[in-house]
This record gives structure tokens, C-alpha cells and sequence, in this order.
């Protein structure tokens, strides 16, 4: 069995309730965002593409339950997301809806994912969940708090990592591996090497250059 790619833009009806925000589809992208780089944009654009969900949620961790700490604080971290927010959004697919979430920061304290998704399922009450997952992270997977559970709420899609296998029961999506990510670019920061700024968003260029 080979691994499902999705390379067919999925269309759908819209779905209502009586509070008039529920969605259809929705997909989640967490993370650390420690700090935003290229590469997520290359993910979100490609999901929005590939997914068209009603809605996208960026989705920033207080604290990863996996890391002892952050580099960068939670509110300068959601600070640097909502200035890229308006760049995020793509004319041509439909009009998708971005929104960030920061649920999880909100916690003040590392946030299970089971938690978030079934916030998102109270609130939105979606027909799917798909969940977008770093390659690099299927290895603790099982390890997550109620995963047995959260594999009955969400679809995975999994984001190719360099050296990294997926096995075969995951779908992927369909981007090329990026050689791009945050510890490496922590590892920039602290060198104070502006080569940094090649994995930067442009928007967020002046504030990384304060750091040098």
C-alpha cells in the first residue's frame, strides 16, 4: 500500500448551526513557531491549495509538552503571526479563511492537542479535522496524551521532512522537503549571521536585525 497523497482539490457543502459559525472542513497547523519562517508559509500555502478548508487554523503552542523551554515568548511569537496574517491569504483558492488560534497560549501552560481539537469541535463542530504533522514528529506520536482518541477526531496529513520516512498508512502532502527549521534558525539568530533573513518572512526582517 502506498502512502495517499492528496492531489485532488476536495470540494464540499457548507454546514451550519444555529450559532452560525460551524464549518465543514478544517485544518489545523500547530506548532512552536519559534520563530515563523518560510517554510510555514510554503506548508500553509500548500494546504490551502490541496485541503481548500473552510477554515485554517494557525494554531501557536504556549510550550511544546515535548521541549523544557521557548526561545522566543508565546506573546511575541502570536505577536509575529498576526503581521503575517494578512500575507497569508491567497486570491486565487477561494477565498480560504485563515484565522489564528491561540487557544493553547490562552492555557498559559503546555496544551494536549486532544484539547485544542475537541475546543475546535465544541465551537466549530466540523464534519473533518484534517491535522498537519512535521514527518519529524510521527516518532512520539503515539506518546501524545490521548492519542487513541485523537486519531478518531482528526485525519493526519503529514509534511514531508528531509530523512524523515512517512509509513504508508499516513497521507502526506504533496510539497517537496524543505531544508528549512526553526532550530537552525534559532542557531542563525544567536550566531547574529544575517543569512538569517533568507528563511524570514520579509515582513519580519527589521524586527530579526534588532536581535543582531
Amino acid at each position: 500500500m502506498k502512502n495517499k497523497v492528496f492531489n485532488d482539490k476536495i470540494t464540499h457543502k457548507d454546514s451550519f448551526v444555529k450559532n452560525g459559525i460551524a464549518c465543514n472542513e478544517i485544518a489545523c497547523f500547530g506548532g512552536s513557531f519559534d520563530p515563523p519562517h518560510n517554510g510555514h508559509l510554503a506548508i500553509i500555502k500548500k494546504a490551502l491549495e490541496i485541503l481548500q478548508p473552510q477554515k485554517l487554523f494557525l494554531i501557536p503552542t504556549f510550550l511544546n509538552p515535548f521541549k523544557a523551554n521557548f526561545y522566543f515568548s508565546p506573546q511575541k511569537r502570536l505577536e509575529w503571526l498576526y503581521k503575517l496574517y494578512p500575507n497569508l491569504s491567497n486570491s486565487q483558492l477561494s477565498n480560504p479563511q485563515i484565522e489564528i488560534l491561540d487557544f493553547e497560549i490562552r492555557q498559559n501552560k503546555p496544551t494536549p492537542t486532544i484539547q485544542t481539537i475537541d475546543f475546535i469541535t465544541k465551537t466549530y463542530q466540523p464534519t473533518k479535522i484534517f491535522l498537519l504533522l512535521g514527518a519529524d514528529n510521527l516518532a512520539k506520536l503515539p506518546l501524545w496524551d490521548s492519542y487513541d482518541l485523537l486519531k478518531t477526531k482528526v485525519e493526519f496529513v503529514i509534511i514531508p521532512r528531509l530523512d524523515y520516512k512517512i509509513p504508508e498508512y499516513f497521507r502526506i502532502l504533496p510539497l517537496v522537503p524543505l531544508d528549512i527549521s526553526s532550530t537552525h534558525i534559532r542557531a542563525l539568530i544567536a550566531e547574529k549571521n544575517p543569512k538569517v533573513l533568507d528563511f524570514i518572512p520579509e515582513i519580519l526582517h527589521d524586527e530579526i536585525k534588532t536581535l543582531f
